[in-house]
């Protein structure tokens, strides 16, 4: 049993009245250092006390990292297992699940990173995909084509103007194109107009180039249309591949629970760090709300219920998100007389929280009263506040490597992070380091989890955990050479997926595919289709209590059989919400032991060909109890084959919106019930393969056809020759539980399938691997070492695809006490010393903000939370002079620093 941590822990009194609060909408600003987390756990603990359900718990982040430590705090503070009902994580991922459990999407969707849109795109536009994600301008482009397709898809739905997450990819210059359209055109300007120029772009293209158009604008308009035609080319490339953007996850539900409104409300709903959220992730949590609010984001109208919002206006530097601070201002509204503050900042000595406080003040213009006070009352002894110049920029990274060794050398049990305000300056720093052989970690520039290498890796697991996932095959053919270019692999990939077949085929057939077969052994030879109902979903300790099956041949029934079977385990009353219907069935019927309900399916079956819907969990649960039952019996030698109705389907109609038997029957109209019940389902799946062969008829001439290409053929040889015997070894541990769990099966296939990389030259060595590993190894599935590969797949592939490298920080995984971090990725970490680099007037604020009201404001913002990750010191450093085109121009530190630069020690 773990220790419970809350004994060790007493709130303050701003604390504990933040704590007990129920019923209404509330905001908490919280300033750095002050127990928000801590909070945020024990009010989870206080609201179940009080009688909230755990299920009826929504926690929502704004990062992976802080759901996580959530995650920790209320494993340590909470003693119960049901707590894990609690759904905590980020809003993002929460729309994931909320469209998958709901078959709002199909469920063969793969989630896509920026990357890959920026992969999809250069096909398009016929550009070098490499070359376009390294240039950081063509990107930004690229993205403003992927923000015209989600604007289309707003104005297609309705979504109001102000929930809309990237307007501004219209430009004044674009609205006065489309005005002008639709007044040569003598049509309204309106939203449906828009769309129809979205819809037939070419058809306009010609339109502006004809005379009849205004010269002036021809230019602008062409730019204009050739970007709706690339954005709604992209929009197509998604609905055919099944692919969702992070934009989609959250317009789709917004969508779904606008217009639907029977989704789940949660009674107790709390928000962290509320000032990086979007308008439209704030309308989302509207919906998933049991009170209700008064239109665009008013006060509650109705409902009962507790939704907390939590954050710090002082700390919202995410605008380039779509964050916008008026939004903390319109919560501020929604919770006049409910605003609270938590006062006692636990973290920093008094000299760090009285410059915080004074910056706050003076440059952010915060309340002097609504600022927190100190715990600790150390005094300065020298050198705890520092601003250091140098003489110029070059000399300025030289001493700030240096200033880092020092510290490091110095103070040996503290951490160091050198924050900086861009990628460059960290790259620049953290090669200094290295040659002085100063070890570091630095967190900027790419993200680890989005190096190619990583994701090679991730692909190859979620490849083993979903043979049909277009993205992770997409790599892994690149990847592992097998083709010469990202949009190769995924062309071929599409290619195959529109005729039903999985690289996979590649491995287990030599001419056919896993359709073919199923087709020939379903005219051919008879099939066993079988089902089990079972006393829970471990395939390694569960017993089957229930075995049916139908022989058919030439698609009749020919032959049935129905077994119960004795077990000492227990068997759950509910599943789900749904009493179980196995315990009043077995009060009728004989119940034979083990050993005679499993040798009387193995009669039953003799030779002939299994087949069950979702076969791997019922063949590799009658694997395990024929183990442990029949001894001496080899289930997987006596019956080798099983087709899977599952993953034939998902193969034949990957657009269907959920492969769950009872869903299929609905949506495919075929005759049938799923009861949880075995030979009810055994039934439902038999009418569902003669809809399988039918659909697979349709098919079998276009695989032969593209199969036999002598381009293809090329490209199988290739597959198989790279990456066939590492997929199919890998499939074949799946279920292999370890002996000694040193270390978990995820880690260890993770090494194995690097270690085949590199030595075929698939991916250079990577210094920070080490650290992917240990922190999956460690602070993942520590307690998950002696499971299967399988088990850990199922229960992590989607929190490993969704990594990030900020995660490692902070973690066990991170035995460094050096950090290089950009001011956007430091945010949420803390460090006894703090070195901000170069904060001088052209960098802090940013020259290109000099004018913009708005971006000085958030500039501010990040200086602030660059000095506030400093627990024990904090060094500022700048420089005096820089070469602009060959001319030396001084410089001067920031004018945000000057209420403040009395309280520092200067150089």
């Amino acid at each position: 049993m773990k220790q419970n941590q809350r004994e060790s822990w007493t709130p303050d009194s701003t604390q504990r009245k933040i704590i007990s609060i129920e019923e209404g909408c509330h905001l908490v600003l919280a300033p750095p250092g002050c127990g928000k987390t801590q909070i945020l756990a024990e009010r989870i603990c206080h609201a179940h006390v009080m009688g909230v359900a755990y299920d009826d718990m929504l926690c929502l982040t704004f990062t992976n990292r802080a759901a996580r430590g959530m995650r920790e705090r209320i494993a340590e503070n909470v003693d119960d297992e049901s707590a894990t009902d609690v759904f905590v994580g980020n809003v993002h991922r929460y729309c994931s699940r909320f469209l998958f459990e709901n078959a709002l999407v199909p469920a063969e969707s793969s989630v896509i990173d920026d990357d890959t849109v920026v992969g999809i795109l250069s096909m398009y536009l016929q550009e070098d995909e490499e070359r376009v994600l390294d240039d950081s301008g063509r990107r930004r482009e690229y993205s403003q084509i992927m923000f015209m397709a989600h604007l289309m898809f707003e104005l297609r739905n309705g979504i109001p103007k102000p929930l809309r997450l990237h307007p501004e990819c219209l430009s004044k210059d674009d609205i006065a194109v489309l005005e002008t359209i639709c007044r040569v055109r003598e049509q309204p300007f309106t939203s449906g107009s828009v769309l129809d120029i979205y819809d037939h772009t070419d058809f306009f293209l010609d339109f502006v180039r004809s005379e009849g158009f205004d010269i002036a604008l021809r230019q602008q308009a062409v730019r204009l249309l050739e970007r709706m035609r690339y954005a709604h080319g992209y929009d197509a490339y998604r609905r055919q591949n099944n692919l969702l953007d992070f934009e989609d996850l959250l317009q789709f539900t917004y969508v779904a629970m606008r217009d639907e409104r029977s989704h789940k409300r949660y009674p107790w709903i709390q928000v962290d760090e509320v000032q990086d959220l979007n308008a439209l992730q704030l309308a989302i949590i509207d919906e998933l709300s049991t009170l209700e609010f008064a239109p665009s984001g008013g006060k509650i109208v109705s409902g009962t219920g507790t939704l907390m919002y939590l954050g710090d206006e002082m700390q919202a530097i995410f605008s380039f998100m779509g964050a916008k601070l008026h939004i903390l201002g319109e919560l501020k509204k929604r919770c006049e007389g409910h605003i609270y503050h938590l006062g006692i900042n636990h973290r920093s000595p008094k000299y760090l929280v009285d410059l915080l406080n004074l910056y706050a003040v003076k440059v952010l213009k915060a309340d002097a009263d609504l600022l927190p006070a100190p715990t600790d009352g150390s005094l300065m002894r020298g050198g705890e506040l520092q601003i250091v110049s140098s003489d110029n920029i070059e000399s300025e990274y030289v001493d700030v490597a240096n200033m880092a060794t020092r510290l490091f050398r110095d103070h040996p049990d503290e951490t160091i992070a050198i924050i900086v305000n861009a990628n460059k300056d960290a790259d620049t720093i953290s090669k200094l380091l290295l040659e002085k052989r100063q070890s570091h970690f630095k967190v900027s520039g790419t993200d680890l989890f989005s190096t190619p290498e990583v994701k090679l890796l991730m692909a190859h697991l979620s490849a083993l955990s979903n043979d049909n996932n277009f993205i992770a095959w997409s790599r892994l053919l690149r990847g592992t050479k097998a083709f010469g270019t990202n949009s190769g692999a995924r062309q071929f990939v599409h290619r195959l997926k529109a005729r039903a077949i999985t690289p996979a085929d590649f491995f287990d057939y030599k001419d056919t595919t896993y359709i073919q077969a199923f087709a020939q052994a379903y005219d051919e030879r008879a099939l066993v289709v079988f089902d089990t109902e079972t006393t829970g979903l471990n395939v390694f300790e569960d017993d089957v209590i229930q075995i049916a099956a139908q022989r058919i041949r030439d698609g009749m029934v020919v032959g049935k059989f129905c077994v119960h079977i004795a077990t000492e385990r227990e068997i759950p009353r509910m599943l789900g919400d749904v009493v179980n219907p196995i315990i009043e069935e077995r009060k009728r019927n004989v119940i034979v032991t083990h050993e005679q309900g499993l040798r009387m399916f193995l009669d039953f079956v003799g030779d002939d060909v299994l087949v069950a819907h979702n076969a791997d969990y019922d063949y590799h649960i009658m694997d395990w109890n024929v183990r442990r039952y029949l001894r001496g019996v080899k289930w997987q030698t006596r019956c080798p084959k099983c087709f899977d109705s599952l993953k034939i389907i998902r193969l034949l109609r990957p657009d269907l919106r959920a492969f769950k038997l009872k869903l299929l029957l609905s949506d495919l109209k075929l005759e049938g019930q799923n009861s949880h019940l075995a030979d009810d389902d055994v039934h439902a799946t038999v009418q569902l393969l003669a809809y399988c062969r039918r659909q697979g008829a349709k098919v079998v001439e276009s695989q032969r056809e593209f199969l036999g290409r002598k381009s293809t053929q090329e490209h199988i040889r290739m597959i198989r020759q790279n990456y066939g015997d590492m997929f199919v070894e890998a499939r074949e541990r799946l279920y292999d539980r370890p002996a000694k769990s040193a270390e978990s099966a995820i880690v260890s296939e993770m090494k194995h399938f690097y270690q085949m990389a590199r030595a075929n030259g698939w991916m250079p060595e990577t210094a920070k691997m080490k650290y992917v590993f240990s922190f999956i190894d460690n602070d993942i599935l520590t307690t998950q070492r002696k499971l299967s590969l399988k088990e850990q797949l199922d229960n992590h592939i989607t929190e490993l695809t969704t990594l990030k490298e900020s995660d490692l920080c902070g973690s066990s995984a991170i035995d460094e006490r050096m950090f290089v971090s950009t001011i956007h990725k430091a945010k949420g970490l803390e460090f006894d010393n703090v070195v901000v680099f170069d904060m001088v007037d052209s960098r802090m604020p940013s020259y290109f903000n000099r004018n913009d009201y708005k971006g000085l404001a958030e500039d501010a913002r990040k200086l602030y939370v660059a000095m506030s990750r400093a627990r024990k010191r904090l060094v500022i450093t700048c420089c005096k002079t820089r070469k602009v085109s060959g001319n030396v121009i001084p410089q001067h530190i920031t004018r945000f620093l000057e209420p403040v630069l009395h309280l520092f020690e200067k150089d």
